[in-house]
């Protein structure tokens, strides 16, 4: 079978990024950023896919809010391949409205789900990756997810516990799923690591149109009653209501608990591509050049006696005296500074922020 022909792609473009505050904001999220390097993060995603999944057939699922980001940073996107949530309901629902979409154009058709903001060292590897999740995905009634060979015992990820290996797609390994597990202690991360049988989760996709759907079916029927509903608007003067209505009416939940975790045919490929989910800034550190000191910087930067900090500065100058450890980021109207070690909690900053209405406008 000619992939070129069925294969689809969907980017999932709804995230907030509130761990790349002051960058990240509400009205321009860490997926349209530049990041690292001169393209913005949605930019690479899609551009890294292209020889395998034309632009003709690729989908953006993102906030309605958005729509003009979107239409600026992939302008050769139509307006039909851009799908508008009124609101963020997780990635359940925005890979349903996904699924209804490309279910009308191609039930028979194959879907890659990307979210927007990864970063990907091995494109060429990747590329292979995926080619092969979708022949296996073709093959098996199966749902296919791509792990990632862990290189530290992380806790800011979710795992994939593996089983046997299937015999299909022998250059490239895959397994049986035997769970998944939540973002786990420094411990049991440690563990899973010696264990040799656990990949981080990447939160990337791979099935056929009519298998997701059927697993909606089955295991998320509060999803999956919506969505048939909505399908008989789709391209219709009342789709855009209708999707209000679907979402005023499905409930908050990603994929993986919803679906993944409760279906009986998961598949995992084993992945090697220099994956980085950029969750919060200590995550630069794996990608710019550090100094004498171990400290990364982008931007005008000055240190006496400072290590092992992150500094980005898009406006002005920063220095660092006598400290170690920080990550301080400076935008025209912010900074953030805060210990590295605290850079998954930067939610509690701007939860302390939205209680304060002379402050909301930062957010």
């Amino acid at each position: 079978m000619d992939k070129s022909k069925n294969l689809y792609a969907v980017i999932m473009a709804g995230g907030v990024g509130e761990r790349f505050w002051p960058q990240s904001r509400q009205h321009i999220p860490k997926q349209f950023l530049k990041i690292l390097g001169s393209r913005t993060l949605i930019q690479k995603t899609v551009e890294r896919i292209a020889p395998l999944i034309p632009m003709e057939r690729v989908w953006v699922v993102s906030n309605q809010k958005h729509e003009s980001l979107i239409r600026s940073q992939l302008p050769k996107l139509k307006k039909n391949q851009i799908l508008l949530e009124p609101f963020g309901k997780n990635t359940a629902p925005c890979i349903g409205l996904a699924v209804a979409f490309l279910n009308k154009i191609d039930p028979e058709g194959i879907m890659v789900v990307l979210p927007a903001d990864h970063l990907i060292r091995d494109e060429k590897e990747f590329l292979k990756m995926l080619k092969a999740a979708a022949d296996i995905a073709d093959q098996e009634e199966s749902l296919v997810t791509l792990g990632i060979k862990p290189e530290e015992p992380e806790t800011g990820y979710g795992y994939i516990h593996f089983g046997k290996p299937i015999k299909k797609g022998a250059n490239t390994p895959f397994f049986h799923v035997q769970k998944f597990v939540e973002k786990p202690t420094l411990q049991k991360a440690k563990a899973y690591l010696k264990d040799g049988h656990y990949l981080w989760n990447s939160g990337m996709f791979v099935w056929r149109v009519k298998t997701i759907l059927k697993a909606f079916q089955e295991h998320l029927p509060q999803v999956y009653e919506p969505l048939e509903e909505f399908k008989k608007a789709i391209g219709t003067r009342g789709e855009k209501k209708a999707i209000l209505k679907m979402y005023e009416a499905v409930p908050k939940v990603s994929i993986d608990y919803g679906v993944m975790e409760k279906a009986a045919s998961i598949l995992v490929g084993s992945g090697d591509f220099g994956w980085d989910d950029l969750g919060a800034w200590p995550g630069l550190e794996r990608h710019l050049k550090k100094d004498n000191q171990g400290n990364v910087a982008r931007g005008a930067f000055v240190s006496v006696d400072a290590d092992n900090s992150i500094v980005l500065s898009q406006d002005g100058i920063v220095a660092l005296l006598g400290v170690k450890n920080l990550v301080v980021v400076k935008t025209k109207d912010a900074v953030l500074v805060m210990g590295k070690d605290r850079a998954q909690d930067v939610k509690a900053v701007l939860e302390k922020m939205k209680g304060c209405a002379e402050y909301k406008k930062y957010l």
